[in-house]
Parts: C-alpha cells; sequence; structure tokens
C-alpha cells in the first residue's frame, strides 16, 4: 500500500515504467484514490455556497474599481460553464480574487490544504471554500474531488507554480496536466500583471494598475510521446501550459520577478571560544549546508512557519556569534517536529533531493548546537548565496539570509 507521505512526485516515479496503454486511466486511479472513479458518486457539489460566492465577487468587483485600475484583456473567452481549468501564475492572492470576480461562471478552486491559510486572508477563503490538497504528500481525496468537479461540468481554478515563494522562477508542477488529462477538460491560461505589492497600494487608495490577460484555450492534455514515461509526459505538458501562461504575463513583471539565475548555496559555520576561532571536527560538519542556506534566503517560506503555523523559530535569524544556543537548538527542533506532521514541507519547494537535505541540515544543526553549548563554545552561522542577475548579467554574492518582517 502507498504511504500516504509519499509526494506527486515519488508517486511520478512509480509509475513512470507503467505500460502506456488505455487501461493506464484506471490504474492511476487505483493509485490516487484506492479505487476506479465512479460517475455517479460526487463528495463535491459543483455550484456550493452559491449565495455567499456570489456575495463576495460582487463585493470584490466593486472594491477592485474603487480601489484598483482594472483592465482585464480577452474577458470574452472567460467560461459561464465547463469542465474547463484556468490556469494562472501566482504571486499573491490578487489572482485568485481577479480570477472570481471576473470570470462568468462561478469558479471552484484547488489550493493548499498541507498548511493554514495566511491569517490576513483566511477569513476569505474559508468563507469561499476551495478543495484542499496537501502539497508535498500524496493526496488521493483531494485529487478525487478536483476531478469529481470537472466531471460536473465546472470551472476549476488552479495556479500551477503551485505557491509563491519563487514567482515565475518556479518549474509548474504537474497536477494541471494530470487533472487535464484525466478529466479531458481544457485549459484557459490567463496572465497577471502589476500584482505584486498592490494591496498594499489599494489599501493607501493608489489605485494601483492590475492587468489580466486571457488567452486561447489549450487543447486538453494528451500524454502520446510513448518515448517518454508517465511522469516526463506530465512536467512536458504542464511547463507548455505555464509557457502558454508566461507569455501572457507583462514583460515588465517578468523582468522585475526573475532576478536570478545560476544561484549556488554555502553555509559557514565556525565556533569560538573566547575570541579564538576553533577548528571544526569532522564529526560536527554540516554536510548539508548548503540547503539550508537556502531555507534562509526563503522569507516567504519562513513566514508561513511563524505566521501560518506559529512554530518558535524566529531564533534562525540570529545568525551572528552566539553564546547560548538553546533558542536556536529549539527553533531548529520545532521545524523537525513540524516535519513529523508534514514531511513534505521542503520537498514540495524545493524539490526531493534538495528537500530531503534541509531536514538533513536541521539534524546535523541541532548536533552541533547541542555539542557546543555543552563545551562552552559560541556559534556562528552565515549563509551565502551567490547567482547571476537576470537582468544585468552581473554576478551578485549576499551573506546573511533574508528575513521576513514577521521574524
Amino acid at each position: 500500500m502507498m504511504p500516504v507521505a509519499c509526494s506527486f512526485e515519488h508517486f511520478a516515479m512509480i509509475i513512470a515504467s507503467a505500460p502506456f496503454n488505455t487501461a493506464l486511466s484506471e490504474y492511476i486511479d487505483i493509485l490516487f484514490i484506492g479505487k476506479p472513479m465512479k460517475n455517479d458518486v460526487y463528495n463535491v457539489k459543483y455550484r456550493r455556497r452559491v449565495l455567499i460566492r456570489k456575495s463576495m465577487t460582487t463585493l470584490g468587483k466593486v472594491l477592485l474599481a474603487l480601489l484598483a485600475n482594472v483592465t482585464v484583456n480577452g474577458r470574452e473567452k472567460l467560461p459561464n460553464k465547463g469542465p474547463v481549468i484556468l490556469a494562472g501564475n501566482h504571486v499573491a492572492v490578487l489572482e485568485a480574487v481577479m480570477m472570481a470576480v471576473y470570470c462568468p461562471g462561478v469558479v471552484e478552486f484547488i489550493g493548499t490544504g498541507d498548511i493554514p491559510f495566511d491569517p490576513n486572508y483566511a477569513f476569505i477563503a474559508n468563507s469561499y471554500g476551495l478543495i484542499p490538497v496537501n502539497r508535498g504528500n500524496l493526496d488521493r481525496k483531494g485529487l478525487q474531488m478536483g476531478l469529481e468537479v470537472l466531471k460536473q461540468d465546472s470551472i476549476l481554478g488552479i495556479f500551477p507554480e503551485g505557491g509563491t515563494w519563487s514567482p515565475a522562477q518556479m518549474q509548474a508542477q504537474t497536477g494541471v496536466a494530470w487533472l487535464s488529462y484525466r478529466s479531458k477538460a481544457p485549459i484557459i491560461p490567463i496572465g497577471f500583471g502589476g500584482i505584486k505589492g498592490s494591496l498594499e497600494k489599494a489599501f493607501k487608495f493608489q489605485r494601483p494598475k492590475l492587468l489580466m490577460n486571457v488567452g486561447e484555450s489549450i487543447q486538453p492534455v494528451t500524454l502520446t510521446d510513448r518515448d517518454l514515461s508517465m511522469k516526463a509526459n506530465l512536467e512536458k505538458a504542464a511547463n507548455q501550459i505555464m509557457g502558454e501562461i508566461n507569455v501572457l504575463i507583462p514583460e515588465e513583471d517578468l523582468h522585475r520577478l526573475r532576478k536570478r539565475i545560476n544561484e549556488t548555496y554555502q553555509l559557514e559555520t565556525k565556533i569560538f571560544t573566547n575570541n579564538t576561532q576553533l577548528a571544526l571536527p569532522e564529526e560536527m560538519q554540516v554536510e548539508n549546508g548548503s540547503a539550508y542556506a537556502r531555507f534562509l534566503f526563503n522569507p516567504t517560506i519562513m513566514d508561513v512557519l511563524v505566521r501560518n503555523l506559529h512554530l518558535p523559530i524566529q531564533p534562525i535569524r540570529s545568525i551572528n556569534r552566539q553564546n547560548d544556543l538553546v533558542p536556536l537548538i529549539n527553533a531548529w527542533n520545532a521545524v523537525l517536529d513540524y516535519l513529523k506532521v508534514n514531511p513534505g514541507y521542503f520537498t514540495y519547494r524545493f524539490g526531493i533531493i534538495e528537500g530531503v537535505k534541509v531536514k538533513e541540515a536541521l539534524k546535523e544543526l541541532c548536533r552541533l548546537g547541542v555539542w557546543a553549548q555543552q563545551s562552552g563554545f559560541a556559534l556562528t552561522i552565515n549563509p551565502i548565496r551567490r547567482f547571476q542577475n537576470a537582468n544585468t548579467g552581473a554576478q551578485v554574492i549576499e551573506h546573511g539570509g533574508c528575513f521576513p518582517d514577521s521574524m
């Protein structure tokens, strides 16, 4: 039996060598939901919460007209009914609001179910309701519900990047391709512009310019390349869909969001007694430190741990010389404890190999911290990021991490 903690990518590798034939779709259903899907039994009824959703989208349309300068190109391509998948780029919560407000049909969203919503928007998201998917872990129920609503001629809203921690620089997740393939639903790509920082401007009555470009419908995904595995076919289709979305994003947004290429990370760890640096013993080396350094340069991922999950990780911001290492050790252990509940948190965001390395680095740092504390040594941690500026070509070196305001 496949463990629940298995990620979608793990699952894809399991079926990568599966026979490429018409029986494969039923085989996929069994692996995803435990049995072949039925056509007449639905866990989620489409057009649920009609009154509250209509009220929310009406109010949203009024507020957007008052607080922002919105342009929607290709509005006539937005559907009244499905089955169809609306797929857009993702920088903040506002894309979902615009998708719901300007689509003439009711949009059923599929989104985060592995973490609590951002406290600033949790009430809105919970009131509207969405199909939660446990990202990074195999979620049979969430995937089944996504397919079920499409079978009811629904409009399903999804953001293929799967998160906002590195907008316009992430690979598309394969879920959008899988849903289209299994439901035979076409995809309508949407490119949003002007989103970053727009809510703050709107609340200051600065009326930010927002853009929503609706593209031409893409035919349902078919996995016809027999030279590729199932996983590779899905990845290829998902990246093609993301490519169609990127074409619709304003060039100035892509220029602003795509800042770094050829990124590498390094973690320097040093121990001191008084003001004298000591050699770090071989058994105390942090072999996976580069993955931890990458974590410290991702403020959105840390912000979720602090504000959404209320983990006491603020001490990890203290990277300068520390004599009392107990708060730092407790912070590392808090993240490790959370990974027991949600093992896919880092693997979903960084990939399987790098995500596992973050967990191993945390264990190594805990071991180092305990040893240094017991030995009376001070500890210094210095994360380093090297990259090439995507716009100027300049080589850049940054030290110290990049932390959210919540820390």
